[in-house]
């Protein structure tokens, strides 16, 4: 994985023009991991105890001799222009600016914007999630949403943003304060961004940077990563939550009611090609979060096999007017 991020950073770095060097944090503390990594040729390969991806990144972040970071996970691969893209966004004064990521080899397949981390956002979505009439109400402001996003051609503003890559200046980095190492893995991104933003931070999705990330590649294999993220989740609602707001959520609840009808399709069929705005698929009847694709006839085979694979929902939208409708939504086996 880091091999092919080093290198199609340095070659988007030079295509931006601009001086590059490649900090690696080795904190596997595993002798055969830090072999593949001094063979890649860093400029600076900083050997660590695993304290966790915060502590990573506050090392990591500490050494960098550079005036602006990319604080990024291992397993990603930057598209042609993503990084001039990504410095452009910083230099429209933007604080924080992460890539639209993307699922393929060819950027069709797009990954969910980050979700809004305050409360109210979060509540809402917890009642969406619990009431199909609700989810129904809101369904065209989120995929307004979505749409807008995913169709964007500039750095748009945005309320979050995924941890898997931020940019951000040396001197942001400084004035916002270092990422809570008391998050071993999970969340520690998320409580700096909602930190940064609740003291004025402006966040930016540049829509012109593809980054390929196969989300949770590098983590979800990993045992105990269910009841890690669990655990992070927890930490962040209880000292980022008033009394009241972790009240309301729990007393939300969850439902497993399906919002909209689901076909389910033998394990040997396919999803029927479509004329539509959005293609969505998720792993939860109520697509949130959702990946997806705009104005394709049809997923790629890659990204259908894996959905089938997974189980997920896979949806078709479209717009009309300003009004937004599910035409069709399939999943196998279930």
């Amino acid at each position: 994985m880091l091999p092919t991020c080093s290198e199609t950073f340095r070659r988007e770095a030079a295509a931006a023009g601009v001086e590059a060097e490649v900090v690696a944090v080795e904190h596997s503390e595993d002798a055969a991991e830090l072999a593949k990594v001094e063979a890649i040729g860093v400029e600076r390969l900083l050997v660590r105890p695993n304290r966790g991806y915060a502590a990573g990144l506050n090392s990591g972040a500490s050494e960098a001799e550079g005036d602006v970071l990319i604080l990024a996970n291992p397993d990603i691969r930057f598209f042609p222009g993503s990084v001039g893209a990504l410095l452009n966004g910083v230099e429209r004064d933007f604080d924080v600016v992460g890539p639209q990521f993307v699922w393929d080899e060819d950027g069709q397949v797009l990954l969910p914007a980050a979700e809004d981390p305050a409360p109210h956002a979060e509540f809402g979505r917890a009642i969406r999630r619990r009431s199909p009439r609700v989810w129904s109400a809101g369904l065209g402001r989120s995929l307004d949403e979505t749409w807008r996003l995913w169709t964007a051609e500039e750095t748009l503003a945005v309320a979050g943003l995924r941890g898997a890559l931020l940019t951000v200046t040396k001197e942001t980095l400084g004035r916002f304060g270092p990422f809570d190492e008391g998050y071993f893995l999970y969340y520690e991104e998320t409580e700096w961004l909602w930190r940064a933003r609740r003291r004025g931070a402006r966040l930016g999705l540049a829509a012109g940077a593809r980054v390929q990330h196969r989300w949770g590649h590098a983590t979800g294999q990993s045992e105990g990563a269910t009841d890690r993220e669990a655990m992070s989740r927890r930490r962040f609602v209880a000292r980022n939550y008033g009394g009241l707001w972790q009240w309301m959520l729990r007393a939300s609840g969850t439902s497993s009611r399906e919002p909209m009808k689901v076909v389910r399709l033998d394990d040997e069929a396919s999803v029927p090609e479509a004329v539509n705005d959005l293609w969505l698929a998720s792993p939860f009847p109520h697509l949130m979060p959702a990946l997806g694709a705009v104005r394709a006839g049809a997923l790629s085979a890659p990204f259908l096999e894996f959905c089938r694979a997974w189980r997920w929902v896979v949806a078709s939208a479209s717009r009309s007017a300003n009004d937004w409708r599910i035409t069709g939504a399939w999943t196998w086996g279930r």
